[in-house]
Order: structure tokens, then C-alpha cells, then sequence
């Protein structure tokens, strides 16, 4: 049974004849690691979002371990999104706290009501939060403000907050998008080396043809809202890739 399958996936955010996302249809095995390419507006950041439900799809549907999640609401789809972490291309951290603070949200989502809004934070999710930021490099930012951090730092943090979240599948909207090459490189050889030491599942959506190269054990083209390209990186030709963007 694959971890997750998308199908007759349909979105438009205006008029019904100005869809997002054609049609897409998608199978991702568990263990993967996924790179979406695409131009602007190819649908990239709407499939993301459409996965964990950040938005709702208009039609088809997306499976998730073989059960359907379109009809999940409040504790269904809050348990989901558990089991499905998320790095954001503009970060989502809250500036004004710590780097600890921060990968420990983490863990809200599994935490009672009363627990998570004093922050009572177990030992093992302290030692396991300061586990991560040692892995990434940050051992000795944890007690910074988020907002004194570079660009590549928040990042990192990032990723450990979607870590802490002890996910099947990680998910990762344009990632390095604001970060110079050799800061990119760092994050994406963490976020590879986490999912692969932990056995997660991975789908980046990276503008960067050469590093969805590099990174990916699949690579998916897309473009006007359709999967036009769906194969391993070695197979994507430079004719492919200026049909994927149009060049």
C-alpha cells in the first residue's frame, strides 16, 4: 500500500474553468524522496498544501496510509497533520521566541489542551528538541530569538520543527528559494540526511533543476497545473526541462 495517492486532484481558486491543478494524479511509495520542479505557478505550492489540507482540493482526492482524508475535520485532520510535517519557504517561525520554543511547537500537536498551552513539555521532547538542533548546527543558538537568526538558521529550525513532529511524510515548499547556493546546499543535505536516517517520506518542491538532480530519488515535472514529467533524475532530459518551463 503506497503512503500516499492522489487522485483526479483538482483546484481552482476563482472561476471554475481556471483550474490550478488539472487532473493530477500521483502514487508515492513510503521512502521516497520526492523533488517537484516547475515554473511560477505550474500548481507546485497548491499540490503541497492541498496534501496536508492546508487548503481544500475542488475535486479528487488525496489518500494518506489508503484512507481518504477530503472528509476529515477537527481531531481527524488535526492527527493527520501530525503525522505530516511541514518547511515552509517563508519559515512560519514566531520571531519573537526562542530557537528551543520553536522546534518544541513541534510537538503541540500531539500534547492534551492544557499541556500544550502552558508548554509542559515532556523531558524526552526537551532532549529530543536539543538532539535535533545539535544535529543541524544550532546547539548554540537554542536560546536565541528566532528573529536574530540568518536566513539558512531559521531554516534549520524549521526542520527540526517538523521533525519534532515525529512524521511518516515531510513535506517542503521552496525551501532554499531566499538562500544563496552554499546555504542551500546545508539545508537540503539536512533535510535529506533527517528523513533518510529516520525512514521518512519526502516531497520538496525546489525551482532548482540541478539540486532536484542531486537530492531526489524522483523527480516530478510540472506544468499548467499537469504532471508532464514523472521519472528518476537521471532520465530528466534538458528537452524535458524546457518543456516542464516553457523556455
Amino acid at each position: 500500500m503506497p503512503l500516499l495517492e492522489i487522485k483526479n486532484l483538482v483546484k481552482n481558486y476563482t472561476r471554475p474553468d481556471t483550474e490550478v491543478l488539472q487532473g493530477v494524479n500521483l502514487t508515492v511509495q513510503a521512502g521516497e524522496f520526492v523533488v517537484i520542479i516547475g515554473p511560477s505557478g505550474s500548481g507546485k505550492t497548491t499540490l503541497i498544501r492541498c496534501i496536508n489540507r492546508l487548503i481544500s482540493p475542488t475535486a479528487g482526492e488525496i489518500y494518506f496510509e489508503g484512507e481518504p482524508t477530503g472528509a476529515y475535520r477537527g481531531a481527524r485532520l488535526r492527527k493527520l497533520r501530525t503525522q505530516i510535517g511541514m518547511i515552509f519557504q517563508d519559515y512560519n517561525l514566531i520571531y519573537r521566541s526562542n530557537v528551543m520554543q520553536n522546534v518544541l511547537h513541534g510537538r503541540l500537536g500531539h500534547m492534551n489542551f492544557l499541556r500544550s498551552a502552558l508548554g509542559l513539555y515532556t523531558q524526552e521532547d526537551l532532549q529530543a528538541a536539543q538532539d535535533l538542533l545539535v544535529a543541524v548546527g544550532l546547539e548554540d543558538f537554542m536560546h536565541n530569538k528566532a528573529g536574530t537568526l540568518s536566513g539558512g538558521q531559521m531554516q534549520r529550525v524549521g526542520i527540526c520543527r517538523a521533525m519534532m513532529q515525529s512524521p511518516k511524510l515531510l513535506l517542503a515548499d521552496e525551501p532554499i528559494s531566499s538562500l544563496d547556493p552554499a546555504s542551500a546546499r546545508i539545508i537540503l543535505d539536512q533535510i535529506k540526511m533527517l528523513t533518510t536516517a529516520r525512514g521518512l517520506t519526502g516531497i520538496i518542491n525546489l525551482h532548482q533543476v540541478d539540486f532536484a538532480k542531486a537530492y531526489a530519488s524522483r523527480i516530478i515535472g510540472l506544468r499548467l497545473g499537469k504532471i508532464v514529467f514523472d521519472g528518476k533524475p537521471g532520465d530528466l532530459t534538458e528537452e524535458m526541462v524546457d518543456h516542464i518551463y516553457v523556455r
